[in-house]
């Protein structure tokens, strides 16, 4: 007698949902857990066909005795865990993991079933499968585009300097700056290539999104169409994030413009900016977060939406449902990848009819530390002497040229060794070094720590502390 009271309480206490089935395939006994979980009462359970508790597309596949729900078609035992969907009252699906066992009284068989909901898990499991197809793509994607980022750099800088050339006539000058144009829109996408692609960080400083945010709106309400109507919401106890605001502009950007092209009859954009806690419920089932305080950007519109097959599918790169010349479909894998290497999530909900909200999640900032991570401004060479190292031969000479007509003497190196070389040779020579990151024998980051290990040798200043730095100098030089 005490063995089966319990034996009655474990089955009561239990944090599965536990179902005793007859012979028959009809429920006998439940527990609290699988009433919660399916939505009926103990009493409306009992008695029930256990069929009733699975969807009907299901019904019959596992097919054998009255009980034969719960027979395995691949053959495994009773007792093992096998994962499949059940169905609740409000007649909504869920996944389930059950563990079957089966025993035999004098009543006749019984069946004991455990049912735990793993929702959650299939979420996980789905956001990490994602991520990490995500990852081969961009990792794919940004080898093909940094190669094709040399070559168009390579066009640009020899139609620029062909352009100066006197002499020219009027049509030859007009081919070449359709040339430039239409490699500079090349080299734009390649960017938002490598923008979804690159894993290196970004300089950050603290940022209030309600000003980047107002600003970037006011820019949209210039060029949307008056029939959309947009409605601003902001809630002054957001956090400060550690952000780039170029990045922050695009991601606000390109949803909006999403927005308005789902919205092509007019209709409702929303934005909203609100705190938000994530709980570690939440840094789980977001893999790349962290619990903490966030800021909550939301952008909704009352447009067309996306079905089901499509919302799979809106972070792929290059997917894109609008037609030929009308876009490239990288604006949300950007997004995507900005948010995510802040430490961030994204989310998106859409139905057909009801219109798409996207919700991005950025984790709040130390401020202190924020405003002390970014350097000093790269300070203007003393005499434009520069060592340039660039492995691409023809990125080389137009490089070259482009830094003499600016007015610096320049010593070219298309091996990183060779420069390192030269630098030690001559370590007084140059004020600056403007260097590739990927080259063979030696990559840029490792010459440039070279180069500084030996200006801290001699007790010298240090030069830019990377290439990407001298780099982003050379840019604003030209």
């Amino acid at each position: 007698m005490e063995h089966d009271v319990l034996a009655r309480v474990a089955f009561d206490l239990s944090p599965s949902g536990m179902l005793a089935v007859d012979g028959e395939g009809r429920v006998v006994a439940v527990n609290a857990e699988a009433e919660r979980l399916f939505g009926w009462a103990r009493h409306e359970l009992i008695g029930r066909s256990i069929e009733s508790l699975v969807p009907e597309r299901f019904r019959g596949v596992h097919s054998g005795h009255r009980a034969g729900f719960f027979q395995d078609p691949r053959g495994r035992p009773m007792g093992a865990g096998r994962e499949l969907y059940a169905l609740r009252r409000d007649g909504t699906e869920f996944p389930i993991e059950i563990g079957l066992n089966p025993a035999r009284t004098d009543r006749g068989l019984f069946v004991l079933a455990s049912v735990v909901d793993i929702s959650a898990r299939r979420r996980h499991e789905e956001n990490l499968r994602r991520s990490q197809k995500l990852e081969a793509i961009g990792v794919l994607a940004g080898g093909i585009a940094h190669d094709f980022n040399n070559i168009l750099l390579g066009i640009v800088g020899h139609t620029e300097l062909a352009l100066r050339e006197a002499g020219l006539s009027p049509q030859a000058r007009e081919d070449l700056d359709r040339v430039l144009k239409a490699a500079e829109r090349g080299r734009q996408l390649v960017q938002r290539i490598l923008l979804f692609s690159r894993s290196s960080e970004v300089t950050r400083v603290p940022l209030r999104l309600e000003r980047i945010v107002r600003e970037a709106l006011e820019l949209l309400r210039a060029s949307l169409p008056s029939t959309i109507e947009i409605r601003p919401e902001f809630d002054p106890a957001t956090p400060t994030v550690l952000s780039d605001e170029i990045q922050i502009h695009q991601v606000l950007m390109n949803l909006a413009t999403n927005s308005a092209h789902a919205m092509a009859s007019g209709g409702v954009l929303r934005v909203t900016l609100q705190p938000f806690e994530a709980t570690a419920e939440f840094a789980a089932s977001h893999p790349g977060t962290r619990a903490g305080p966030h800021a909550r950007l939301t952008v909704s519109d009352s447009g067309a939406g996306m079905a089901p097959e499509i919302l799979e599918r809106v972070l792929e790169p290059f997917f894109t449902t609008k037609a030929p010349g009308e876009g490239t479909g990288l604006g949300l894998s950007v997004i995507h990848g900005i948010v995510k290497r802040h430490g961030g999530a994204m989310e998106i909900a859409s139905e057909v009819g009801r219109g798409t909200t996207v919700t991005l999640y950025l984790p709040a900032g130390d401020v202190a530390a924020g405003e002390a991570a970014p350097g000093p401004e790269p300070a203007e060479p003393r005499r434009p002497r520069v060592l340039f190292v660039e492995d691409e031969a023809v990125l080389a000479v137009m490089q070259r040229r482009q830094l003499e007509h600016l007015g610096f003497e320049v010593t070219v190196h298309t091996s990183s060794l060779e420069a390192l070389d030269d630098f030690r040779a001559r370590p007084t020579a140059f004020e600056l070094v403007i260097t590739d990151d990927t080259m063979p024998g030696m990559t840029g980051s490792k010459l440039a720590g070279e180069i500084h290990r030996l200006r801290r040798a001699q007790g010298r200043g240090l030069l830019r502390p990377d290439g990407v730095a001298a780099l982003r100098l050379f840019e604003r030089l030209a």
